[in-house]
């Protein structure tokens, strides 16, 4: 199991926080299904958090893993779906 990381731009990661790693571990180890890329997620989940920042990502990726079962080939791009996801759970708390 590789460790997400949180703390080295060198490599040309952003530094990001606490709850962005626990999100970035999340799509690396728990969501077998998702093309996990450190670089790419984690300037999409930076963006998300910036985007949605009254919305729990972590338990929102939960619940949208386990709503499609573990399964991605249902959607075409897993990251324009979460997206999407999130977009309609913002939408239901403003």
């Amino acid at each position: 199991m590789r460790s997400v990381i949180i703390n080295d731009s060198s490599v040309g990661v952003p530094v990001v926080d606490r709850d962005t790693a626990d999100v970035l571990e999340y799509l690396e180890n728990h969501f077998s299904t998702y093309p996990f890329n450190c670089k790419l997620d984690t300037a999409f989940i930076t963006e998300l958090a910036a985007d949605f920042q009254d919305v729990n990502l972590l338990e929102q990726i939960k619940t949208f893993r386990w709503y499609y079962d573990d399964d991605l080939s249902r959607v075409g791009n897993p990251r324009a779906a979460l997206r999407r996801w999130m977009v309609r759970c913002w939408d239901r708390f403003r």
